[in-house]
């Protein structure tokens, strides 16, 4: 059975691209997905809002759920990809207008590592990088060990990313980051909560092995990757004012793959 490619996150912005067409739209859509999809949109009184929230409570229900084989997830935004507005057929021709709702789920497709180019989805980074899953995976393993704080941070970042508030996100970023090691430190060696916060627990995860020096993964010296992950993250220290959507994206996935590998060695008993 294939994986749907998009988040939760991507895939009810996209239903939410139905509230910009007519009723009949939605109908002929549901059609189209069969009677185990259909006859569960059953709202009263029946309206496109209630219908959009019935489909919205199936997808979370029934996450897995295919077409004739296909995600059902995936159909919704091909077809939520299909609404934006297309590139103007000649140079004196204006642009369609990109409403609040379209911004969104374009923001939020980025996400998941997908762009749309005159209504055809595609790819902005390779598939196996997975980011949906790896999102997953990540808030799976923060709940597994009682991460709470770090996992509050992870979404107040991508609720800002979502938004377009890349500073906000950035900070969020960071401090998930930090948070993050922070908490892993204190699991791999309980005497840590008696270090300060960020380098010195770092440092201690390394002593430990599980940043890897050999690796290059940690350098005392400051030249490792996680040392250059927390400089590059914030530059200019924890505020440093605008970011735009390219740098902010950038940040969040680096992050997200990184973190999930940390937890994933932590969930494994793993140095490297």
């Amino acid at each position: 059975m294939m994986n749907p490619l998009f988040s939760r996150r991507t895939t009810i912005a996209a239903i939410d691209l139905f509230e910009g067409k007519y009723h009949a739209d939605l109908t002929a859509f549901l059609m189209e997905l069969g009677p185990a999809v259909y006859t569960q949109i059953r709202s009263d009184p029946v309206s496109l809002k209630n219908r959009l929230s019935d489909l919205k409570q199936f997808v979370d229900l029934n996450p897995t759920a295919t077409v004739d084989g296909e995600p059902l997830v995936n159909m919704i935004v091909e077809r939520a990809a299909s609404f934006l507005p297309r590139e103007p057929e000649h140079r004196w021709s204006s642009a369609e207008p990109i409403t609040p709702a379209m911004a969104t789920f374009v923001r939020v497709l980025d996400m998941d590592g997908y762009a749309v180019s005159n209504g055809m989805l595609r790819r902005t980074l390779p598939t196996d990088i997975g980011l949906p899953e790896t999102e997953s995976e990540l808030m799976r393993l923060m709940n597994k060990y009682g991460l709470e704080t770090p996992r509050g941070h992870l979404q107040q970042a991508l609720d800002a990313h979502a938004r377009g508030n890349w500073a906000g996100a950035n900070g969020q970023i960071r401090t998930f980051f930090d948070a993050l090691l922070d908490a892993i430190a204190e699991r791999v060696d309980p005497s840590t909560t008696t270090l300060a916060t960020g380098q010195p627990r770092r440092a201690k995860l390394a002593s430990h092995g599980f940043l890897s020096i050999p690796l290059n993964e940690w350098g005392d010296d400051g030249r490792g990757f996680i040392n250059g992950l927390v400089k590059r993250l914030h530059p200019a220290g924890p505020h440093p004012g605008l970011s735009d959507e390219d740098d902010s994206t950038f940040r969040l996935h680096t992050v997200l793959l990184t973190t999930t590998l940390l937890l994933r060695r932590l969930d494994r008993g793993m140095i490297p």
